[in-house]
């Protein structure tokens, strides 16, 4: 295409300047229609010369400008989405029904009032009525229920219960069942000896037997009280015995001789019973008790 309107050009050129060569000698006639064209013809051949071919950059800087274009169209609308208002959404869905109407008031009650029954008599005075009644109420009053047959015997008494015996029973009551009143239960027996104190005295000591001092004992010089927890038997015998202080020395020798010790049994309510008291026995140097 740049060839042919080269040719053009030149072809133009040609003409023009073989009509200037043609009409130099009548310049009066034809040279402003000559220095017209000329001057046309020149200016086309210095456009056709000032316009440059495109390259690759220009179709490269041309693709990426409609790509930049696209690309922007579509990225905007995701950019600028409308979103869900989640704390909106949330309200919305989280709002509670509204509470029922409260049922209605329950009616008043009807207050009936009751007009006391006039009375006919008044203050011992009798009055007439202002009218009679067609009809009077009759009212009936039940009989007593009937009273069950006696029964009894000959020579019985009125209150007397059957098969009784005739004349009654010595210390009895009228209108008794006829058997005797056991006696009252004895109280339970006290389990156990009785502590000594209070009602309960101590028992009194018969037969009384003096310990033996030992020989370790009185070769240490010791010497002192052992006091011992006794239980004494209704038969004044030492049953239990259970050291409560004393040298370990002279235990052994306060037990043998307690223990052969006899008491008068302690009474309670005109009854012998066991005891538990304490029994001091003494040793001394010198002598013993």
């Amino acid at each position: 295409m740049y060839k042919e309107l080269e040719g053009l050009v030149l072809e133009t050129s040609g003409d023009a300047r073989a009509k200037t060569a043609a009409s130099e000698a009548g310049k009066a006639s034809r040279l402003p229609e000559t220095k017209v064209e000329t001057h046309f013809a020149e200016g086309m051949v210095g456009n056709f010369h000032l316009q440059k071919p495109r390259t690759w950059m220009d179709f490269f800087v041309s693709v990426l400008g409609h790509s930049f274009v696209v690309a922007l169209l579509i990225l905007l609308p995701l950019l600028y989405t409308q979103a869900i208002n989640m704390p909106q959404f949330e309200k919305t869905l989280l709002v509670a029904p509204p509470p029922p109407p409260p049922p209605p008031p329950p009616p008043a009650p009807v207050h009936v009032i009751e007009q006391p029954p006039k009375s006919f008599f008044t203050a011992g005075k009798l009055f007439a009525p202002k009218f009679i009644p067609r009809q009077i109420a009759q009212v009936k009053e039940e009989a007593p229920p009937p009273e069950p047959a006696s029964s009894g015997v000959d020579g019985g008494v009125p209150g007397g219960v059957p098969g009784g015996q005739l004349g009654g029973v010595l210390g009895g009551i009228l209108g008794g069942s006829g058997k005797a009143t056991p006696p009252p239960p004895k109280p339970a027996a006290h389990k156990g000896p009785y502590r000594v104190g209070g009602n309960v005295q101590a028992p009194k000591l018969i037969e009384r037997v003096q310990p033996v001092y030992p020989p370790l004992a009185r070769q240490a010089r010791i010497q002192g009280d052992v006091v011992i927890e006794s239980v004494i038997d209704m038969q004044g015998r030492v049953t239990q015995m259970k050291v409560v202080s004393g040298s370990p020395l002279l235990v052994q020798a306060a037990e043998q001789a307690l223990e052969q010790w006899r008491y008068q049994p302690t009474l309670l309510n005109g009854q012998p019973v066991a005891v538990d008291m304490l029994v001091t026995l003494h040793f001394t140097l010198g002598q013993n008790s």
